[in-house]
């Protein structure tokens, strides 16, 4: 074997070996096989999640996370934080409720997308969460109809965080399964990597390096 080819091989293996490293303990890409998370992140887009900084602080309501499907670890879901422990999450008529109080909505225009072929139209809103350290965190949401509007009150576990979709009416989320276990939380999604759009075959170039909020 050729020296040539040994420093090849050494620099594969470290290649691999930071690969691997990074992919563990730093950041991981997910693709966006669905539409629960639309409109912030729509169906094609590839993500990065940052595994780091859930070592410094804990989940926080309003973080777009990737976490383990707790009915089924081997499928990850993305979804947004909007209840942390202790907390009483309820949804009524269509408004999402933190320890008995509505979140504050302000209406942004309409938004219509497909999925599996079929066209779906509904109405835009920021939504505003209150945040534990007395910040609000400002994002949007879709309305397409009433599915999921009307909840009992979920009393959030020690160390269990309470998942919603953006896409309220087309998400299946806390409000169907259940909490999520801090442990099994992946990481926050940061940015789109890149965008390809599965109905008309083409890249959203206006999407490639958007932070996700």
């Amino acid at each position: 074997m050729n020296n040539k080819l040994v420093e090849n091989l050494k620099s594969f293996a470290i290649a691999l070996v930071l690969a691997l490293i990074i992919r563990t303990f730093i950041v991981q890409s997910f693709h966006i096989p669905s539409g629960s998370m639309i409109p912030t992140l729509l169906i094609g887009d590839f993500i990065l999640v940052d595994k780091v900084t859930y070592r410094f602080r804990p989940p926080e309501r309003g973080d777009v996370v990737v976490f383990h499907f707790p009915l089924n670890r081997e499928v990850y879901y993305v979804k947004r934080i909007v209840g942390v422990p202790g907390d009483r999450i309820q949804v009524k008529e269509g408004k999402l409720y933190i320890n008995g109080k509505p979140c504050k909505y302000r209406p942004a225009g309409s938004f219509s997308y497909y999925e599996n072929g079929v066209e779906y139209e509904g109405k835009l809103f920021y939504e505003f969460l209150p945040r534990r350290n007395g910040t609000v965190k400002k994002h949007l949401i879709l309305k397409t109809g009433t599915q999921g509007d009307f909840t009992p009150v979920f009393v959030v576990p020690k160390g269990e965080y309470f998942m919603m979709g953006d896409n309220r009416n087309n998400s299946y989320d806390s409000r169907y399964w259940g909490f999520v276990k801090g442990s099994e939380i992946v990481g926050i999604a940061r940015i789109i990597f890149f965008s390809w759009d599965p109905h008309r075959h083409v890249p959203r170039f206006n999407r490639i390096f958007k932070l996700v909020n």
